[in-house]
């Protein structure tokens, strides 16, 4: 029998939410009591909820001083922004090894939605589709370490996307343009292209990391 979440995943993943939203802003400290009167649950539990997103790397934590949103400096975020596109252009060739027709319906169903929310000026849900059409990918490769690698690089790279849509948010031509980039990507591994489709994925994250680390700079 498959079992639902714990009660710490569930509040991990309402902290996260709220970091996604801008509730909880970046170097902002998330402290236990006031989070569990919140909530509604113990201290106990957001201490596990908390120890989570630590493992994942939304948040920090500093033994003398608590716990708190990550942040980031522009040379982090260029490094995070190098380091995803180098280990997911390398991840590339394993998705061709694995892509199915399947896998093929799934990406293509991910980017409609993600249309479709820009259509209705629906950013946060419009992006959070593109992350999931990377997340996939991910997941696919069938590499334990790598999948790994890639989902914590990938929460670090949301955070970063939510820290700009606070101060800097995406208009409706950019996002379009991102989508209209992940199509190019999907045409390219359905291709098997693989020099195109590392291309693009450099294209992708180099824009994201440009445009992060002028916000990160202001």
């Amino acid at each position: 029998m498959i079992s639902g979440p714990t009660l710490a995943e569930s509040v991990a993943a309402a902290i996260r939410a709220g970091i996604l939203d801008g509730k909880y802003l970046s170097g902002e400290r998330l402290i236990e009591l006031n989070l569990a009167k919140t909530m509604g649950v113990s201290q106990i539990t957001v201490r596990d909820a908390l120890r989570i997103l630590e493992q994942e790397g939304w948040v920090t934590k500093n033994p003398r001083r608590g716990v708190y949103v990550r942040s980031f400096t522009s040379d982090a975020a260029e490094e995070v922004y190098a380091l995803i596109r180098t280990f997911e252009g390398l991840a590339m060739e394993w998705v061709f090894d694995k892509y199915t027709r399947q896998m093929g319906t799934d990406l293509h169903a991910i980017l409609d939605a993600a249309r479709k929310h820009a259509q209705k000026d629906e950013r946060r849900e419009a992006i959070d589709k593109l992350f999931d059409f990377h997340n996939y990918l991910a997941r696919s490769i069938d590499k334990p370490l790598s999948s790994q690698i890639l989902e914590l690089l990938s929460n670090q790279t949301r955070m970063l996307e939510a820290i700009r849509q606070v101060r800097a948010p995406v208009n409706a031509q950019g996002l379009n343009s991102n989508i209209e980039l992940h199509d190019q990507l999907l045409e390219a591994i359905e291709k098997r292209d693989l020099n195109t489709a590392r291309q693009l994925i450099n294209t992708v994250f180099i824009q994201y990391s440009q445009l992060m680390v002028s916000v990160l700079t202001v």
